[in-house]
């Protein structure tokens, strides 16, 4: 019979392995824990039954002599409960946050130029910035990971063509395909947990639901009333979209966990602009929305269902709600189109006023917000 047991020092971990009658030891060094940002592992065992490591996006309990955990763990914040992984699969930290362009972990400032269909971020990581010619006037923004590699792709939906246009951030290289109508509302999102977002619309016509899984297969679903507008996110931290709906008639939200099941809140009203996002850090979508005649934001706690708000930005200001300095929170920001100008209230790094683009430029972390 074989076992081993594990002492730890303050310079090294001792191990004793078993086998037999003959005693093995081995001489490992110490490895600080890892905490936040973007992380991976290859090939690992998360022991010490229930210790917890936890910072960023993420949070790892250790319990020893779990099964498998399968050929890869991804999503946006995420848990992984589990002791033993086989093979020599990659485990990486799954989507970052929507609209990071250049895959550092944190939302990039970036708009779409509709006029000559121009596409501009610039870059967190670095401070330089890019710009693309991809699409035309007419076309909808529908930036998302649709590949998987952690970056935002350039991506477009032609809605007279039903088309999708998406430029891969590995090459700058595109591919395009049908999937769609004229009336459909594209709402892309990784409704099936692999780490890439997954074409999706929504037609208000029937409320229906039609989602192109990028593990393979088309899920068509009935979910919605008429003049519900769509706002698929993982509310309940599985690693998956939910289907979810904002009732502006009444100031509902309608949410068909994929995990916890379907819950509604009155939280809203007509005139408000849904802006749904983790705020808190633990890695649920909070029900948020941000009122155009007062600049505020009010946000509905996941952990408790109790709400809080404050006041950011002014009339005329477009809410671009977005993980800005990468700590895996979402923060509070506005572009103001008449100047030009972000104004962004990091949870991490504070207020930050940054000159980007131009008026007429679409601010991309606003293209998902409703109505």
């Amino acid at each position: 019979m074989m076992f081993a047991e594990l002492l730890r020092g303050s310079k090294t971990f001792i191990l004793f392995v078993f086998f037999g009658s003959t005693v093995f030891l081995l001489n490992l060094p110490a490895v600080s824990a890892q905490t936040g940002g973007n992380f991976q592992m290859d090939k690992s065992v998360v022991a010490g039954g229930g210790g917890n490591s936890s910072g960023g996006n993420f949070s790892l309990n250790g319990t020893i002599g779990q099964t498998f955990a399968g050929t890869s763990s991804v999503g946006g914040g995420f848990s992984l409960n589990g002791g033993f992984w086989d093979g020599g699969e990659t485990f990486v930290a799954g989507n970052n946050p929507i609209f990071d362009f250049d895959g550092d972990g944190k939302t990039d400032l970036s708009i779409f130029r509709p006029g000559p269909g121009e596409w501009w971020y610039l870059r967190s990581s670095d401070g330089g910035n890019r710009a693309f010619q991809f699409g035309s006037s007419s076309d909808t923004p529908v930036p998302a990971d649709f590949t998987g590699d952690g970056r935002t792709d350039v991506a477009f939906w032609r809605e007279s063509t039903g088309e999708w246009f998406i430029l891969r951030s590995e090459d700058s290289s595109f591919y395009s395909f049908p999937f769609g109508s004229v009336g459909d509302v594209p709402v892309p999102s990784d409704f099936d947990g692999d780490g890439r977002a997954d074409p999706a619309i929504y037609r208000p016509s029937d409320n229906s639901w039609f989602i192109l899984n990028s593990g393979g297969g088309t899920t068509i679903t009935s979910f919605g009333a008429s003049g519900d507008l769509p706002v698929p996110a993982d509310y309940d931290g599985d690693g998956r979209s939910d289907l979810a709906i904002y009732r502006p008639s009444d100031g509902s939200w309608w949410l068909n966990r994929s995990t916890s099941g379907l819950i509604v809140y009155n939280f809203g009203s007509s005139t408000d602009i849904t802006v749904p996002g983790d705020y808190t850090g633990d890695g649920r979508v909070d029900v948020a929305f941000f009122r155009p005649s007062t600049a505020e934001w009010f946000v509905l706690r996941s952990e408790d269902s109790s709400f809080f708000s404050f006041p950011f930005g002014a009339a005329g200001d477009v809410p671009t709600p977005g993980d800005y300095d990468g700590d895996g929170r979402m923060d509070a920001a506005v572009f103001r189109p008449a100047e030009s100008t972000w104004y962004i209230n990091g949870s991490s790094s504070g207020v930050q006023i940054i000159g980007f683009g131009q008026n007429g430029d679409v601010p991309l972390p606003s293209v998902y917000n409703n109505p």
